[in-house]
């Protein structure tokens, strides 16, 4: 019985809709990879390494969840199908409740029982569920990823047959004002000590990468390159090299491509994951290790920077800030999500896994 459920899973895989055979594995591993890179930006000694390309400030790796989150959202928002819609918002309110919650209740318990000095008042957990950044600051990203999806769905109701033109129109005027005229360096540089200042600017900056996500699975976008699988893959590698090597040099003085550079490149990465030929694979017991492996990308995103704290007193590798510091994070984080997940399996908080 098992293994005709296993196979049942994977039967999509095996269709002729290349859409739902490549989102399971390629672009998954994508999320898994990035999903590392963050675990490396949080933990690895920087003064080790300094590569801006790849882990520096422009955040490709967080890009890359917005603009794979909003691809994997169009069917269900365009569709307007109001179950899927609410267990989208379910599963993402979850997390970012429950987590900064157990985060401030654990400060406590060590306060009173420990005599720990305590980090958070009741109005850190106030801002926290404001902002998504004070008790836990990563949660900006989920904070933002709500909000958009929140905004993208309001249009989507209101606008039922040209809500993609309103998107588009948001997007070139955020674009526009906030990029090509340095506003949101000008705007947000002055209110860097409001608490919801890193909450609503990324939510101004990443727009156009939800945006685009979200278009590209309008037009179906896999599906129609796929035809072009090999050349479109050939050109997204040769342009990323052509990237890294004239970036400093070509790239970073003109203007225009201040806001469109971490599109494009991102697309390029979407483009290589999602042209990846696992289809070709038939065991179904290496696709169901493909797909375990890259589960819990959102999981290990909301409790590493916790794991870490926990594990630098401890273990010497984590505390230097080393390369399998990182990786045996990762692998604690990962660990935690897979037993929770198993403990919390048929109830509403395995949410706070995946």
């Amino acid at each position: 019985m098992r293994k005709y459920k296993n196979k049942n899973k994977y039967k999509l895989i095996k269709s002729d809709n290349i859409e739902i055979k490549k989102i399971n594995i390629g672009l998954q591993l994508l999320r898994a990879i990035c999903s590392f890179l963050i675990v490396i930006c949080h933990v690895y000694d920087f003064d080790r390494l300094h590569h801006k390309i790849i882990l520096g400030k422009n955040r490709y790796y967080v890009i890359t969840f917005f603009y794979i989150s909003f691809y994997f959202s169009y069917n269900s928002l365009a569709s307007r199908n109001i179950p899927k819609i609410k267990a989208r918002f379910k599963r993402m309110l979850i997390p970012y409740i429950i987590w900064p919650l157990l985060f401030y209740l654990n400060d406590k318990f060590n306060h009173y029982y420990y005599k720990k000095e305590e980090k958070y008042n009741y109005k850190y957990l106030y801002y926290q569920l404001i902002t998504g950044c004070k008790i836990h600051g990563i949660f900006w990203f989920l904070f933002d990823l709500i909000f958009l999806t929140l905004f993208f769905t309001i249009i989507v109701f209101l606008f039922k047959n040209f809500f993609m033109i309103i998107l588009f129109i948001f997007s070139i005027f955020i674009y526009y004002f906030f990029y090509s005229n340095y506003a949101n360096i000008l705007i947000f540089n002055k209110y860097k000590k409001v608490p919801a200042h890193h909450a609503i600017r990324p939510n101004l900056e990443f727009f156009i990468f939800a945006f685009t996500g979200f278009y590209l699975a309008s037009i179906q976008f896999i599906n129609k390159l796929y035809k072009y699988r090999i050349i479109s893959s050939t050109v997204s590698i040769v342009s990323l090299i052509f990237y890294v090597n004239y970036y400093n040099s070509y790239f970073k003085k003109i203007v225009f491509f201040k806001g469109v550079i971490r599109d494009i490149l991102v697309t390029f990465f979407f483009i290589i994951f999602s042209m990846l030929p696992f289809d070709k694979i038939d065991n179904i017991w290496i696709l169901t290790f493909l797909n375990k492996i890259t589960s819990f990308t959102g999981g290990i995103y909301y409790i590493h920077i916790k794991v870490a704290e926990f594990c630098k007193p401890r273990i010497r590798i984590v505390k230097k800030g080393y390369f399998n510091g990182c990786c045996l994070i990762y692998f604690f984080c990962y660990s935690i999500c897979f037993v929770g997940n198993l403990i919390f399996q048929k109830s509403q908080l395995k949410f706070l896994f995946m």
